[in-house]
C-alpha cells in the first residue's frame, strides 16, 4: 500500500510498504479521506517540535488524525461491526483502566494514545490502517463518507462548548473561523441559539461561516465596539487572541482555549485577576462527543461541502504540505483521497 512518511525536519516521502498486520481487536480500514490538519503542518514546519519529538532513530511517523474510510477486514476478537461499514475514525485511545478512562474521558488519560501522532500507531495518510473497533463510529445513512473526516475536527469544538455548558439564550463569540471554531460555533449554535458570533479576519473564511449558517465579524468591526460575551471560545491562541477573548467577557466570565498555536503565549494576567476571569483549557473530545457530532451531521440541514476547499491523491500531498507551510494554501480542510 502507499503511505506518507515522515521522518523530521521536513522529510515526507510516498513510499510503497506492507500493510500493518492486525492485532486483536483491530479492524482495517480503507481510507476514503483523511484531513490535512495545521497540527500536521506546523509540526512538518517546525512552528513546534511535536512532531519531531517522537520520532527515534530509523522511526517513521504516518500522519493523519481526521479520516473516514470504509471497514474492509476484521482482525482477531473484532466482532462489532461488518465488513464494507462507512466509519469515521475517533483517533484517541486510552488505557481503558484508568479514572478518566472509566468517566468516558478517554481524552485525558495519561497513557492515551493518538493515532497519526506517534510511529507506533500509524495514521490515516496511508490507502488503510489498522485501528481499534472501539474507534469507529458508524456513518449514519445520508451523511457523505467525506464527511467523515470533518467529524474530527468538528468533535473539538463540539468537546469546548459542552464544557462552558452554556445556557440556552446566552451569547458566545469563537475565536478564529477555523474548521475547529466552525466545530465550537456550530455547537454553540445548537446549545444558545442565535447569539454566537465568530470572529475571523479573512473576508473568504467569514463568507464560509455565512455559509454555513453562522454569523461572522472581522475582529476591527467587534473589539473596538467593547461588545462583552458571556462565553468566549479562543480557538487561536495567539497572545492577541487571548487578550481579545479575556477581554470580550464581563467580569468573572469565562473563557474557554481550545487553539494550540504555540506551546506558550504571553498572558494578561492582570486583566485576568482584576476581573476574576475564569480561564479553562479543553483538549480533544471524549467519544461520546465524537459520536454525537456524527450523529448530529445526520440529524442536521447544515451542509458541510464548503469546508472541504481541496481534495488530493498522493501524487500532490508533499506540494499540500509545503504550500501551508509557505503561506500560499490557506484551505480550511483539505482531504487525501488515496483513490483520486
Amino acid at each position: 500500500m502507499l503511505q506518507l512518511s515522515y521522518r523530521g525536519q521536513r522529510r515526507l516521502a510516498v513510499e510503497e510498504v506492507e500493510p500493518p498486520a492486525l492485532s486483536r481487536g483491530q479492524v482495517r480500514v480503507r481510507v476514503h479521506s483523511a484531513g490535512v490538519c495545521k497540527s500536521d503542518v506546523y509540526g512538518y514546519s517546525g512552528v513546534n517540535d511535536r512532531r519531531d519529538k517522537v520520532i527515534g532513530e530509523g522511526d517513521v511517523l504516518v500522519m493523519g488524525h481526521e479520516a473516514s474510510g470504509v471497514v474492509v477486514e476484521l482482525g482477531p476478537g473484532a466482532r462489532g461491526v461488518e465488513v464494507g461499514a462507512p466509519v469515521a475514525i475517533n483517533p484517541i485511545s486510552g488505557c481503558g483502566d484508568c479514572p478518566a478512562c472509566a468517566a468516558g474521558d478517554e481524552n485525558l488519560c495519561d497513557a492515551r494514545t493518538i493515532l497519526g501522532c506517534t510511529p507506533a500507531a500509524p495514521g490515516a495518510f496511508a490507502e488503510t490502517l489498522a485501528v481499534g473497533e472501539r474507534n469507529l463510529v458508524a456513518l449514519p445513512d445520508g451523511v457523505p463518507l467525506e464527511w467523515g473526516a470533518l467529524v474530527e475536527p468538528l468533535a473539538v469544538g463540539a468537546h469546548a462548548v459542552r464544557l462552558a455548558d452554556p445556557q440556552p439564550g446566552s451569547s458566545a463569540l469563537v475565536i478564529g473561523g477555523g474548521p475547529i471554531g466552525i466545530g465550537a460555533a456550530l455547537a454553540a449554535q445548537r446549545r444558545v441559539g442565535d447569539g454566537v458570533l465568530v470572529l475571523e479576519p479573512l473576508p473568504e473564511r467569514r463568507s464560509l461561516c455565512e455559509r454555513l449558517g453562522l454569523s461572522a465579524l472581522a475582529p476591527e468591526d467587534v473589539l473596538r465596539t467593547h461588545a462583552r460575551f458571556d462565553l468566549a471560545l479562543e480557538c487561536v491562541a495567539r497572545p492577541e487572541t487571548l487578550a481579545g477573548a479575556i477581554s470580550a467577557v464581563p467580569p468573572q466570565g469565562l473563557v474557554v482555549l481550545v487553539g494550540i498555536w504555540s506551546d506558550h503565549i504571553p498572558l494578561p494576567v492582570s486583566t485576568l485577576v482584576w476581573r476574576e476571569t475564569r480561564l479553562i483549557g479543553s483538549f480533544g473530545y471524549s467519544h461520546g462527543d465524537f459520536a454525537d457530532v456524527a450523529a448530529w451531521m445526520a440529524d442536521s440541514a447544515t451542509d458541510l461541502s464548503p469546508m472541504i476547499e481541496l481534495r488530493v491523491g498522493f501524487d500532490d500531498m508533499i506540494d499540500v504540505f509545503d504550500a501551508y507551510a509557505e503561506g500560499s494554501l490557506n484551505a480550511v480542510r483539505t482531504l487525501l483521497q488515496p483513490a483520486s
